[in-house]
């Protein structure tokens, strides 16, 4: 049964999310790390669809690097369709931004387990997408937001930068979007950020968390890191990079995919897309709109049950968006 569910979603994602045409080339880059299980069933659906599919599988990496070997790299620019089912995220590579400059369709899947890849594209892609897309265009009106939590979050900034509405769907040439769909992401005014967020999701490589950590951010830049052990391993993690730039405020958002969870290993990136969930990240965003910063690492800190207001109005709160639908 679970392999037939498999094929199924694997059919979501080639022919419904990427819309792939007889004699595409589509490429699938893997590692090592990797639950094959997704790969094949992408490539079964690809070669269904008329493609030409392959895969592509380096040695798995268990630090941050970013950049796949030079080979993958020129792999990715040869293809019409590339997804990107690895363990440490190329999203933010310059490799990806290169095979999008050639035309490539790019879904970026770091992390994405079989268990993943069912719960959060068996959902209605249709209202997944409707909510995306109402939410980014809220986001790109305002001019100011705020995040708060119960637990103490209280974290300002300033908009002005295009929103990322990640909604599963990549259609035209040179596009990306993201698997497990479901997410606004946006690169706030640089220097804005201000206060302090209580993360108690999980954070980018040190999994989830036993006890939050608070992240203070001063005039768009992390500070301090307090809580307990896990935070201390987040403050050695960073200082060993010797980068300044994996300091940076990176980027926000929140998640629209009712079937993501915080599950697995490194559930950061899922995190993103938990509905009426919310994160902040740090390190690089240059590849981002509205980035400009290249750092050795991108760290995404998953925070539960926020409440977001954009310029004094909520738009999220208690589980709920507030959006023009009052169904929602």
């Amino acid at each position: 049964m679970k392999s037939v569910e498999l094929a199924r979603c694997a059919r979501v994602a080639i022919d419904r999310c990427l819309a792939v045409k007889p004699g595409e080339r589509v490429l699938v880059v893997t590692d090592t790390l990797r639950d094959q299980s997704v790969t094949e069933a992408l490539l079964g659906a690809a070669r269904a669809a008329g493609a030409e599919a392959a895969a592509i599988v380096f040695a798995g990496r268990e630090g941050p690097a970013t950049e796949p070997p030079d080979t993958v790299a020129a792999a990715m620019r040869a293809a019409d369709v590339l997804l990107l089912h690895t363990t440490r995220s190329l999203t933010h590579s310059q490799a990806r931004v290169e095979a999008q400059r050639a035309g490539a369709r790019v879904i970026s899947m770091p992390g994405v387990s079989e268990a993943t890849f069912l719960r959060t594209l068996s959902v209605d892609m249709d209202a997944l997408a409707d909510l995306t897309h109402r939410l980014a265009a809220r986001v790109q009106r305002a001019r100011t937001a705020r995040l708060t939590t119960a637990l103490g979050t209280d974290v300002r900034f300033e908009l002005g930068h295009p929103v990322l509405a990640a909604d599963g769907f990549c259609t035209q040439p040179g596009e990306l979007d993201f698997f497990p769909p479901g997410l606004i992401l946006h690169v706030p005014n640089a220097g804005t950020v201000e206060g302090e967020a209580v993360v108690d999701g999980s954070i980018t490589l040190l999994g989830r968390l036993s006890a939050p950590v608070t992240i203070v951010f001063r005039q768009g830049r992390a500070v301090e890191f307090r809580g307990g052990p896990e935070a201390r391993r987040l403050r050695q993690m960073l200082a060993a990079l010797e980068d300044p730039g994996a300091y940076n405020f990176a980027a926000w958002g929140m998640g629209t995919n009712p079937g993501a969870a915080l599950l697995g290993d490194d559930p950061s990136f899922e995190g993103e897309r938990i509905y009426a969930w919310g994160h902040v990240s740090t390190g690089s965003n240059a590849t981002l709109a509205g980035g400009s910063v290249r750092a050795k690492i991108h760290l995404d800190a998953i925070i539960s049950h926020p409440r977001v207001e954009l310029d004094g109005e909520p738009v999220l709160d208690d589980g709920r968006f507030l959006l023009d639908d009052p169904g929602e």
